[in-house]
């Protein structure tokens, strides 16, 4: 399919009166993409009146949200128009994480160029690509892609929300990849992030990939919300309440942006890369650790004592990073705890890193749900940066002489069999080798 560029954007001033004056109502319509092997239909909220603004709303892992739909009906109060587009029914698959590998990033960049198209709406508006988790990874590759095939890049910008632009998730210790398209975008960037995320700690990371080929990136870090917070089964009181200013936000980034958005905008030259691995398959049973050795852990206890890893040189250590927020890290502590008293008087010890929770809610917790192994705090994610943690829970198992033997990243029954025959065996090693 072929889409023509609009060559003809108008100013900045122009741009910015739709921040302005409010367009009741909104209602939906249809239009539809056709490609040699399928359709992709893309649902349309417009405005009342005639649009200001666009925005292509790219599918995650987790479909087309009821959610998303509601945000879009909100901010057609103010003149912005939004687009919906469901690769996975074209491809008849559901939407996962393999099924985002999956989207040809043909669609993808059609689909870019028909939202700029200014035959949909008379006139050449302003587009924002709003791309949610691993839709994120949809928008570098159909940017990128649009960008090596058409005309420098205007008027367009983009948006990620918690995004997940990873090749797969790391194991524990092991340095993520991104998608080489990263490091070739050139728009104007903004990104917001959920605090209560072990992703936050690698938004600098992020942003350096994205200002390689000259995005300007702006970070928003919203504090006190998990991943998904907009859309979360198990969304707090407070997480809905932000959920309800979360197209005023929208519209904020977008406003951010704005004097960005006349520059043409080169994406920069993508680099040559082995194919694309999927999502590894989770698994719940330690795994051997490959990464780097001799990590240090400098951390406090809740007693505002110091506490060092090398302490326990003698003694096979589970290392836990865990968060109150996290139901998988709640649901497996009462297996470590059972672990930790089945293994009683052996040299065995449990040591739970905490991600940056304040010290009253850590405590509020544990009063809760109390455990029989120290609990340390890493308020600066300091810790979480030298782990390579990028999933919580986390859980290295370390021998007597320091040296990390497994590794798993995701929650466990921690007394199960499977893991004490890891267990024992390093148990029954010597304390130092000869």
């Amino acid at each position: 399919m072929a889409v023509n560029v609009a060559s003809k954007w108008f100013g900045v001033a122009a741009c910015l009166a739709f921040w302005f004056s409010l367009v009741p109502g909104a209602f939906a319509s249809e239009r539809v993409l056709e490609f040699d092997e399928a359709s992709v239909t893309i649902q349309v909220v417009e405005t009342s009146g005639s649009p200001r603004a666009r925005l292509l709303w790219l599918p995650s892992e987790y479909g087309v949200l009821q959610k998303e739909r509601d945000l879009a009906d909100q901010l057609a109060k103010n003149g912005i128009e939004s687009w919906f587009v469901n690769y996975y029914e074209a491809l008849f698959l559901a939407p996962t994480p393999s099924a985002v590998d999956k989207v040809p990033e043909e669609w993808i960049a059609a689909t870019i160029q028909a939202a700029r198209n200014p035959e949909y709406s008379n006139q050449a508006l302003p587009v924002w690509i709003i791309a949610p988790n691993k839709a994120a990874q949809l928008a570098v590759r159909g940017l990128v892609h649009s960008g090596q095939q058409n005309a420098p890049l205007h008027h367009l910008g983009l948006i990620l929300i918690n995004p997940n632009l990873y090749l797969e998730t790391p194991k524990p210790g092991e340095a993520a990849q991104y998608w080489t398209q990263v490091s070739s975008v050139n728009l104007p960037v903004g990104i917001l992030q959920a605090e209560l995320s072990p992703w936050r700690w690698r938004l600098k990371e992020l942003a350096t990939q994205l200002r390689h080929s000259g995005s300007d990136v702006f970070v928003n870090l919203e504090p006190k919300v998990r991943d998904r917070f907009y859309f979360r089964d198990d969304a707090l009181a407070y997480e809905k309440a932000v959920s309800q200013q979360l197209a005023d936000k929208l519209r904020r980034m977008m406003q951010m942006q704005l004097t960005y958005l006349p520059e043409n905008r080169v994406m920069g030259k993508i680099k040559k890369q082995a194919p694309n691995k999927l999502e590894v398959s989770r698994t719940t049973e330690l795994q051997a650790y490959q990464g780097e050795q001799e990590l240090p852990l400098e951390l406090l206890s809740l007693d505002g004592l110091p506490v060092s890893l090398s302490d326990f040189q003698g003694k096979v250590v589970l290392l836990n990073f865990w968060a109150s927020w996290c139901p998988p890290c709640v649901h497996e502590m009462p297996s470590m705890a059972r672990l930790k008293s089945h293994l009683q008087n052996r040299p065995f010890e449990i040591l739970a890193v905490n991600l940056a929770e304040e010290q009253p809610a850590i405590q509020a917790f544990l009063d809760e749900h109390p455990v029989n192994f120290p609990v340390l705090q890493d308020p600066g994610g300091s810790a979480v940066k030298t782990w390579q943690v990028f999933a919580y829970p986390s859980t290295y198992l370390i021998d007597k002489q320091g040296k990390i033997r497994f590794a798993l990243f995701g929650g466990t029954e921690w007394d199960q069999a499977s893991h004490l025959q890891k267990i024992e065996p390093l148990l029954s090693e010597p304390e130092k080798v000869e």
